[in-house]
């Protein structure tokens, strides 16, 4: 049995899918609500968690996208494109910057929160980025079906 690259990262990020799921689960359930000003006090706290919800939002679809991509390229043994190649690391940055958030390390979701609505601004601007170059080369990538080669 070869060394498969693209197995190893599907199994790779179904398993921190499920790490995400879990960390994005224990942070919501934590003090609940959350009454906090931002550093910089033009936004509002609540504007500024909804803006987390938002980037939040676009992980997950952005995840899924991966995972397909990577089913399909191990399923029809294509090679990696660069524009999976830069959607996944499009993800993979606003992913990075999800889980500092919902990770609850050394206070940096404090920070992160305190830093007002700048980042997550940032981060949904390279995710739907991200997701949309992942839906792009999973659309391209399946093979062509006609309808009239489906029915009887």
């Amino acid at each position: 049995m070869s060394f498969d690259l693209r197995l190893w990262l599907l199994i790779l990020v179904s398993a921190l899918l499920l790490v995400t799921i879990e960390l994005t689960e224990d942070y919501l359930e934590r003090s609940w609500p959350r009454v906090r000003r931002p550093a910089n006090g033009w936004a509002s706290s609540e504007g500024v968690q909804q803006l987390w919800t938002v980037v939040g939002a676009l992980v997950f679809p952005g995840i899924v996208l991966l995972l397909l991509n990577l089913a399909v390229l191990v399923w029809r043994d294509l090679s990696l494109t660069p524009v999976l190649v830069l959607g996944a690391m499009l993800i993979g940055l606003g992913w990075a910057g999800y889980l500092l958030l919902i990770s609850q390390i050394g206070g940096l979701d404090d920070y992160l929160e305190g830093i007002g609505a700048t980042l997550p601004l940032a981060l949904m601007a390279v995710l739907l980025v991200g997701d949309l170059l992942l839906l792009i080369g999973f659309l391209s990538s399946l093979p062509d079906v006609s309808l009239r080669r489906l029915l009887p």
